[in-house]
């Protein structure tokens, strides 16, 4: 059982030379990140990968950190620092690693249907939607609530516990 981060920080960790996910951080960027601005204010974004391209790299402000490739170390600690991570896919096909590494880490997750593709029943443990606006209230929902904040990295963990760990397999 983790304990709250206390910061204001989402990270997206993605490989941005795969076009859903530079879209999806063109989307966050664009759509959700005004919203969750509006919302709660100072907000913190962290969009983690290799090959971001100029289009992720535009996305850059004082608030918005595009880092590169990062070391699996550098990622460890990005995790575990972060108070939410973000998987705003909009396309793309298949189990997405980076959702389950997010919990498996015990980050607080908000996702959309494509990025919750392949694993059944995750609506249950962290919210899933493709509405901008939704997407933002949740993520203001675990920045805000250190007991939702809780409840989302415990079930999480529990749920690739449950469904990826080598017991499971």
């Amino acid at each position: 059982q983790r304990e709250p981060v206390q910061n204001n920080r989402s990270i997206f960790v993605a490989g941005f030379g795969h076009p859903p996910n530079t879209d999806a951080a063109k989307w966050f960027g664009k759509e959700i990140l005004p919203e969750i601005k509006t919302r709660i204010g100072d907000v913190e974004v962290y969009l983690i990968g290799s090959n971001p391209s100029d289009e992720v790299k535009a996305l850059a402000s004082d608030k918005v950190i595009v880092t590169g490739y990062v070391t699996d170390e550098q990622l460890l600690a990005y995790y575990l620092g972060a108070r939410v991570a973000v998987v705003p896919l909009r396309y793309g096909a298949g189990i997405k690693n980076k959702v389950i590494e997010a919990m498996a880490y015990g980050t607080p997750l908000v996702t959309t249907d494509v990025g919750a593709q392949g694993l059944a029943d995750l609506a249950e443990v962290t919210p899933v939607t493709s509405d901008a606006k939704e997407f933002a209230k949740h993520v203001c929902g675990i920045i805000n609530d250190d007991k939702k904040w809780r409840s989302s990295s415990s079930h999480g963990a529990l749920f690739v516990e449950k469904h990826f760990s080598e017991a499971a397999m």
